[in-house]
């Protein structure tokens, strides 16, 4: 997994959590990094 790709879902994950209480999903990851969903999925993972 490109360290990149991981900050950003990271950050993706973090800002999702503060905004609506719970965690966000792969596919709602896959739709904010704009990746194919099992990559999303491999990031979600590493989380």
């Amino acid at each position: 997994m490109p360290v990149p790709l991981l900050n950003a879902a990271r950050t993706i994950a973090d800002t999702y959590r503060a905004e609506h209480g719970e965690p966000i999903t792969p596919a709602q990851l896959r739709a904010r990094l704009g990746v194919a969903l099992p990559l999303a999925t491999a990031a979600h993972a590493q989380l």
